[in-house]
């Protein structure tokens, strides 16, 4: 079987949509070496060294990606039909020129739902993603609370919408397993404290940055600090200004952008992991928390319960004093705080790559996937 991939984003992109992609791709291809694969690529990147697994039946193509509606709307459907290609695996947006089979991997529909979190372009340039869904024969999201809410809001059939949940990198591990070189090189360069708190995510109004700096200041533990990692976004709420007000300034340490190598390290360090954030297509960053045996408070809103089990403890994304409390209790509660990391590293390791590929190329050839 011919099989294409819309790699577009694997050297450039938006920071968790380059991750999956990476990770997808790299699974799939050092998994299956029956079928042919095609990786659409982003030709801008051309000088870029690509190393995939299996090269025997790997071929790279490369596209113009200057926009990726009008790129998987009318480049990649080009390329595709004259290598006769059998299946197109296409990132939300998908093409009806395409002849043969189409899968839709949409990460989510949260534009719908939560329309106060996107301009106004993004709404527009999003809505083709609804619209387009209808074209495809199969789509694939990343929880049941994305299938509920593409079903809900008329995206395709029900029965077409699959999921399949994406994996934890194996990087991610308690700091008892990483080399103590490498813990201090990474606490050196972001000046890290021994004890924190820590968020990872983009800084944006959706990712609920103002409420974790307001618990803050109510944590009954006046010295622990707040790490603040991620990139700034185009629409924040006013966590800056709060980070001003003398109860907290001197407990905030905003890292900006890390380097994907550093993160292991840093998420193994923290005390507490903390994810307010008022929507997810799925969150992955408390998973990679877990992985790293550090305890996880998180918000209760959309999919978070879903893909945290019962290895987290919930707040509500309103409450500033409920967040505080969930993490006093942890700080407050040894033998709760020791059932938590363990929790959280048993349920993390059933988030597993090589389970998200396997998937995957299941769908590609129509067989049933396993979970």
């Amino acid at each position: 079987m011919k099989i294409g991939i819309d790699a577009k984003w694997y050297f450039g992109g938006p920071p968790s949509g380059v991750r999956v992609i990476r990770n997808l791709v790299n699974n799939i291809l050092a998994i299956d070496r029956s079928n042919q694969y095609y990786i659409f690529l982003n030709k801008k990147y051309k000088d870029q060294q690509v190393l995939f697994p299996g090269s025997q039946n790997v071929w790279l193509v490369y596209v113009w990606a200057g926009n990726n509606l009008l790129s998987n709307l009318f480049v990649v459907p080009l390329k595709a039909n004259r290598l006769k290609l059998d299946v197109m695996l296409f990132q939300n947006f998908v093409s009806p020129f395409f002849v043969g089979r189409k899968v839709a991997y949409i990460f989510d529909a949260l534009f719908v739902s939560f329309p106060q979190y996107f301009s106004p372009l993004e709404r527009l340039y999003f809505f083709f993603i609804k619209y387009l869904s209808w074209f495809s024969d199969q789509i694939v999201t990343l929880s049941y609370e994305e299938k509920s809410r593409m079903t809900r809001h008329g995206f395709s059939n029900l029965e077409k919408i699959q999921v399949i949940y994406i994996g934890v990198e194996k990087s991610f591990t308690p700091m008892q397993h990483k080399s103590g070189h490498r813990k201090e090189d990474v606490k050196r360069k972001y000046n890290l404290p021994n004890r924190y708190l820590l968020y990872v995510g983009r800084l944006n109004a959706r990712k609920n940055i103002e409420l974790l700096v307001r618990a803050l200041s109510k944590i009954r533990d006046r010295s622990i600090p707040l790490v603040i990692v991620g990139k700034e976004d185009w629409k924040q709420s006013d966590f800056r200004l709060l980070a001003k007000d003398d109860q907290v300034s001197n407990r905030l340490i905003f890292t900006g952008w890390t380097a994907d190598e550093d993160l292991p390290a840093i998420y193994a360090g923290a005390t507490v992991f903390c994810f307010p954030s008022y929507a997810e297509g799925f969150g992955l960053p408390p998973l990679e928390a877990m992985a790293s045996g550090v305890p996880v408070v998180s918000s209760n809103a959309t999919c978070l319960p879903e893909v945290c089990g019962n290895a987290a403890l919930f707040f509500s994304p309103q409450q500033p004093q409920e967040l505080a409390a969930v993490i006093d209790r942890l700080l407050d509660d040894q033998e709760l705080y020791r059932e938590m990391v363990s929790r959280g590293i048993r349920h993390a390791s059933g988030f597993a790559w090589e389970s998200t590929a396997r998937n995957f190329i299941a769908v590609f050839e129509k067989n049933q996937i396993y979970f």
